[in-house]
């Protein structure tokens, strides 16, 4: 029987086509030589959090966003001016809410770039969920984002603190699916590895 379960769970992950990132080992007789594994770098977790006294659901000035990657990164590889020198990185650099064409989710990125990190921050892209956060046809652009990353012994953590944003387009969800991270394919380990299509989701439904 257990045999069995481990199989079918095998059969579901390989045929669901999207890779998410767990700490589950699956072995079997039915899978030969071969077992599924959890790749060493990939990423761990995103979180979207609302600002003191904000607006639940709405994007706004002061909202954070946490992205946590299984393995000390690269910094190059993140932004092209950083160093593996130090283990704290502080940035202000522009992140936007792009509006969702035809109906789609709106989506939050790095869109800015800067002296230090002339080819932008590759920190991929996060599928908000639902296509009510921003309510125009034109981003709802954050100028003055600060992003702090730190680096540890086991793991990266990246803070972005939305800032400088107009809310003149921002709407209120109520209800929505939880956020999905696509990390940029650019980042990698240590050791030249990348999350491959490894991606994230929040544990929560409505985002900020």
């Amino acid at each position: 029987m257990t045999r069995g379960l481990a199989a079918a769970a095998a059969v579901v992950v390989v045929s669901a086509g999207t890779a998410w990132a767990a700490g589950l080992t699956l072995t079997s007789a039915h899978l030969g030589a071969s077992s599924l594994t959890s790749p060493v770098m990939f990423p761990v977790s995103v979180t979207l959090a609302n600002k003191t006294n904000g607006t639940v659901g709405k994007v706004q000035s002061g909202d954070t966003v946490t992205f946590v990657w299984s393995q000390p990164v690269d910094e190059t590889t993140l932004c092209s001016g950083w160093s593996n020198a130090s283990s704290t990185q502080l940035l202000t650099l522009q992140w936007s809410v792009v509006n969702g064409a035809s109906g789609a989710d709106d989506t939050l990125q790095a869109t800015g770039s800067s002296a230090t990190c002339a080819t932008g921050l590759h920190v991929g892209t996060v599928d908000l969920g639902s296509a009510g956060y921003d309510t125009g046809s034109t981003a709802i652009d954050f100028t003055t984002t600060t992003n702090a990353l730190t680096v540890g012994s086991t793991t990266t953590t990246l803070v972005v603190t939305l800032g400088g944003g107009s809310a003149v387009n921002a709407g209120t969800v109520a209800s929505g699916n939880a956020a999905v991270w696509t990390p940029d394919s650019a980042v990698k380990d240590r050791s030249a590895r990348t999350c491959r299509t490894n991606l994230a989701k929040s544990s929560s439904t409505v985002q900020f």
